[in-house]
């Protein structure tokens, strides 16, 4: 029976994130904090010790996966804390396997936006330059090389030409979480 509740109101929490991210850019608090109430009260009370414990590390793995990101800015503070209620409400293994599912989707997006815009190839130099520019750097300085220098200088660039565009990221979550329900 909780479990049937529980699915209820993952559909119910992804509709609602997946809508206000896409006319507000927000996730709201109000959608997500009570579904982390609910996952708490609800798995201590028919659960016990053990059931607290699963919807904690559930929540607690959920806000982890994407605190990173948060951090050096790649996505919002709703974006987590959907992660969050999603781990606190269906448990650890879920939440990793909607991170997994919701990076792929969230690929794709991307991809799929970047075309739309007519910006894939100064995305992808911006990933790469992302992805490069800090061992660049350190050959470059290690190595003293002119050469590393002025790669480096040229991925530096291209990160401050890149144009940063508004994925909605809890759509992508929204359809990671329903892909690892169905699958």
């Amino acid at each position: 029976m909780v479990e049937s509740i529980n699915n209820f109101i993952l559909f119910g929490l992804i509709v609602l994130a997946v809508y206000f991210d896409l006319s507000t850019k927000k996730i709201p608090n109000a959608i997500t904090f009570p579904v982390i109430l609910w996952g708490l009260v609800v798995y201590t009370v028919f659960g016990g010790f053990v059931g607290f414990k699963f919807t904690l590390i559930g929540f607690l793995v959920g806000l982890a996966i994407f605190l990173l990101p948060f951090i050096l800015g790649g996505m919002g503070a709703g974006d987590v804390k959907l992660m969050a209620a999603i781990g606190a409400l269906m448990g650890w293994k879920f939440a990793l396997k909607t991170a997994v599912a919701s990076a792929l989707v969230g690929g794709v997006i991307v991809i799929i936006y970047s075309l739309y815009k007519k910006t894939l190839w100064t995305t992808i130099k911006s990933a790469v330059g992302l992805i490069l520019r800090p061992l660049v750097f350190i050959l470059a300085k290690s190595f003293n090389s002119e050469r590393l220098e002025k790669a480096h200088k040229y991925f530096s660039e291209q990160s401050v030409q890149y144009e940063k565009h508004y994925i909605p990221y809890g759509v992508a979550i929204g359809l990671g979480a329903i892909i690892v329900f169905i699958v």
